[in-house]
């Protein structure tokens, strides 16, 4: 039985082949901390709060119009 040895002549790809890859790791919670601490998001937030509480009202009303009845239907048993 015989056996084959490849040899590489791209030596480029002969140290892509067995590299290890170093990932830095990641930490979102202290990434999210300091973009709470050191960003401007609450007076952004401030400018947009009218179409929130739009789309907060809205939520709202969808729920109760999809609870009302299975309210209704349980008071009834």
């Amino acid at each position: 039985m015989q056996s084959k040895i490849a040899f590489f002549e791209n030596t480029f790809e002969a140290k892509a082949s067995g590299g290890l890859k170093i990932f830095r790791p990641i930490k979102p919670i202290r990434e999210f901390r300091r973009f709470i601490e050191c960003s401007d998001w609450d007076e952004r937030m401030l400018k947009y709060e009218k179409y929130i509480n739009l789309f907060s009202g809205g939520i709202i009303v969808a729920a109760a119009v999809f609870f009302i009845p299975v309210c209704i239907s349980i008071l009834i048993r």
